[in-house]
C-alpha cells in the first residue's frame, strides 16, 4: 500500500511539472496550424510582450474578418496561447 501511494505521489508530481510543457506544445501546434499559414513566426513573435490580452483578442477577432475559420472556444485558446508566449516563447518563437 505504501509503495502504491508513493508511486501515485511521484506520478502526480511529474504531471504537475510536465503540464506547462504539454500546454506549450499544444499552443505551439495551434499557433502553427492557424497563424503561420498567413504570417511568419517572426512577425508574431515580434509582438510578444508588447500586446496585452485584450490587444491579442482584438487581433484574433480581426483575423476572423480576414477569413480565419474558428469558433469562440478556439479563438479564446489562440488568444491565451499568444498571451502565454510572453512567459514561454521558446516553444513557438525559436
Amino acid at each position: 500500500m505504501k509503495k502504491q501511494l508513493t508511486s501515485i505521489v511521484v506520478a502526480g508530481a511529474f504531471l504537475l511539472t510536465a503540464a506547462p510543457l504539454l500546454a506549450g506544445q499544444d499552443c505551439s501546434e495551434i499557433l502553427e496550424k492557424n497563424c503561420t499559414s498567413c504570417h511568419y513566426k517572426n512577425r508574431i513573435c515580434q509582438k510578444v510582450g508588447k500586446k496585452t490580452k485584450r490587444a491579442w483578442k482584438n487581433t484574433t477577432k480581426r483575423m476572423l474578418r480576414y477569413g480565419l475559420k474558428l469558433d469562440k472556444s478556439e479563438l479564446n485558446k489562440i488568444t491565451d496561447c499568444l498571451v502565454a508566449l510572453e512567459e514561454n516563447p521558446g516553444q513557438f518563437c525559436k
